[in-house]
This record gives C-alpha cells, structure tokens and sequence, in this order.
C-alpha cells in the first residue's frame, strides 16, 4: 500500500513576527508525507511492515525540522483459541516492542463472542505499558473496553479507560466478511457434532487412520450424490461427519461441509422436477465447486422469481462468494440475465470477438436451450470462423422451432 499526507504548519503574524529573523522566509511551512507498507498472509500467521513519512518531510521554517521516519515490523499468529501480534517499532532513535494477545472465553456458554484481551509494551527511555481489555461482538452490535496503564514516567494515576459501542446495518462488506462468516459456520458445525454423532479422536491422535479415510472418502461421495440430487440437508449431515473423520484436516471438504451447512439452513431441499428447484441444484452445484456460473444460474432464478425470499438468500450467499462475477451480472430493472447476455454476445460479433459469442452464447442455451435469438447467433458466430456445417446445425435447430423465421432462411439462402 501507498498513501500521501499533506502537513502544513503556519504562525500568527504581529510586530515580533516582522522583525524576527527565524520568519524572515515567510511564517508558513507545507510539505508532503509518504507512507509505505505491505502484508503477507499465511494459513495462520500475517508478516507486515509499514514506513511512515519515510521521506522525512521538513517542517522547518527557516531551520530543518524533519519528523521523524517510523518503521514498524509486525507480525501475528491466529487460530481457534488464540490471537497474538507484535511489533517492532522505530522512530528516530528510540524501539518500542508491542505485543498483545485475544482469545476467546466462556466458549462454552458464549461461543466465540466475548473475547479477553491484554498487552505489554516496553522500549527505550524505560518506556512500559499495561493493556487489558474485552470486546462483545453479536450480530449487528459490538462492545469494546480497555485499559492503559503506565508503568513507568507517570505515577499515581489509574491509567486510561476506553470505551467503545458499535453498531452496523445493510448486508457485511470488506475483506473480514468470508472469515467471520467461516468462523459462524464453524461454531455451528462444532455445535451439531457435539450434538450426536461419531466421536472425536482419541487424546494423542494428530492425523486420521487410514480407515476413517475410507470411511470419509465414502461419504463425501455419497454427499456429493445427495446435493447434486437437491438433499442439502442430508448431504450437510455426511460432510460434517467426514470432516470429523478427517480431522478437519482437508480444507476442500472442510470448506464443502461449511457451505452445504450455509444452504442447508436457507433451504433444506430442492429435489423436485419444477424448473426453479432444477436452477437451485444448478446454482448450489457450482457453488460447491468454486465455479462462478453459480451466479449466472441464482440471478437468472432471481430474476424469474423476484419475490421468492429463499432465491433471495442464495442469491446473497452466492454473489459474496464470487462478487467479480456477481458485479458483471447486475440486477438492472426490465433487463434480465438473458438480455444481457445476448447484447455481450452481439457486440462480440460486431466485434469479430467470435469464441467469446460463442462462449456467452452457450451459456444462453444453458440456460434456456431453445432460444431463439441465441441460436441464431452462435450460427453466425460459427459461420463468421468458417465452419459452416456448425452453423447449419444451429440454424436448422432454430427452423424446427419457427419455420417461418426469416432471417434464418435468408442466412441460408446466401450460402
């Protein structure tokens, strides 16, 4: 990351003013700050460093003034039970070491949501300080305090008490979004395995035997079988249980079992033959399977049945789990996915961009196999490449539907 600051430092004008040599160059001073910094995320550890103001921007009016180039080295470990992050800090000529641990408590009673909170920091000048604190966090409210102590330079005080209450509206946003709701999903899946089912591994046991292996391979078959069929819940059941078998060992299913639980409480079944049910297993299919036409199916059910709350739902689920995609399919009033389909296609022809017709076009006829207007677009397409018989075939198929199309016939006329 890069960011610019801009400081400015300006004194009052009287008679001292005029006559002291210091503001003789003027009594105003301006000047540019850059800031830099990087992070690296790993599975369970971040690494980071920032630099700010590392050009040292001079506020000095008729002397140098520089502020001070800080350098910051972090770093921090998280998993279920524990956070913890430190820092190396350089300003001028002093260090500071920080370091600060969260974890959750009261698991049992309150899952991950109060969470305990403390500190230390010491550097030079016999620079010291205590932290503590806890935060709150539930659906759409959060509640923070701590609390800094001094342990050297100031006494006889009882230090610096902060407070803090947030709220929040309208659907999550940001980059924290995906890993709290896999946190969410997490609790429940601990929750519904603590509930029944086969025990955990034995005290000791760090990795899965080979028959619990075959054991899970079986049922993550047999899920994958149930959700192509539309049994989310059912499909739900056996991935949590493979996941247990394997020690949450494999992120794949891991992430699969979280995903049908997500489903499942939205909707847990869509097995019959009705053309909606048919999209969902479509759209839930691919979803599982990090494919992005997950979207093109959810939005093109959407818009079909706009007033169907669990389409809506999944439509949610779906679009933040691939927003690129989801952004270039958006809701626009009286245009529906097929509309713009067709229209990308159309200027991809005019455009002589063939395959990608081709390619928009066939996820028309995915969608609705006998449109028209799609069909007669990829016989274009394919003619405009020279492969001719290809073109035939979709525009027969479009003469089967409407002989009377005249603008096929013409196409075939000028063979």
């Amino acid at each position: 990351g890069l960011s610019l600051n801009r400081f400015s430092l300006s004194y009052g004008s009287d008679q001292y003013t005029k006559i002291n040599p210091l503001f003789s160059s003027g009594n105003a001073k301006s000047a540019m700050g850059i800031d830099l910094g990087f992070i690296v995320k790993e599975e369970n550890i971040d690494w980071g460093a920032s630099i700010q103001n590392a050009n040292e921007p001079d506020m000095g009016i008729k002397y140098s003034n520089k502020i001070s180039r800080k350098i910051d080295l972090g770093m921090a470990f998280k998993n279920e039970n524990l956070n913890f992050g430190g820092d190396l800090v350089f300003t001028g000529g002093d260090i500071k070491i920080k370091s600060g641990v969260e974890m959750p408590v009261l698991k049992k009673l309150m899952g991950r949501h109060m969470l305990l909170r403390a500190g230390f920091s010491v550097g030079s000048r016999d620079y010291r300080t205590l932290t503590a604190g806890f935060g709150y966090k539930d659906g759409f409210y959060r509640i923070d305090y701590s609390f800094v102590y001094p342990l050297s330079g100031i006494s006889g005080t009882t230090g610096s008490h902060q407070f803090g209450l947030m709220f929040a509206w309208g659907e999550p946003r940001g980059p924290m979004v995906k890993v709290e709701k896999k946190e969410e999903v997490k609790e429940k899946i601990e929750a519904e395995g603590a509930g029944g089912g086969q025990a955990g591994p034995p005290a000791g046991i760090t990795e899965p035997s080979k028959e619990d292996k075959i054991k899970a391979s079986k049922l993550i078959r047999e899920a994958r079988a149930l959700m192509q069929k539309g049994f989310y819940s059912e499909a739900s059941e056996k991935l949590i249980e493979a996941d247990k078998l394997l020690m949450s060992s494999d992120p794949y299913i891991k992430d699969f079992a979280e995903k049908m639980l997500i489903v499942k409480g939205i909707i847990p079944k869509a097995d019959s033959e009705e053309a909606r049910d048919a999209l969902i297993r479509e759209s839930v299919s691919k979803y599982a399977e990090k494919n992005t036409d997950a979207v093109l199916y959810i939005t093109y059910a959407y818009q079909k049945w706009p007033k169907d709350k669990v389409l809506a739902r999944l439509y949610t689920v779906v679009a933040k789990e691939f927003p690129e995609t989801a952004s270039t399919m958006r809701m626009l009033p009286g245009i529906t996915i097929i509309d713009q389909l067709l229209q990308d296609a159309l200027d991809y022809i005019r455009s002589n961009r063939f395959v990608q017709a081709i390619v928009t076009l066939q996820r028309v006829l995915n969608l609705e196999p006998n449109n028209i207007p799609a069909l007669t677009r990829m016989g274009s397409a394919y003619w405009a490449m020279g492969k001719k018989d290809m073109a035939r075939q979709y525009w027969q198929k479009v003469l089967k539907l409407e002989p009377n199309n005249k603008e096929v016939i013409q196409f075939i006329k000028q063979e």
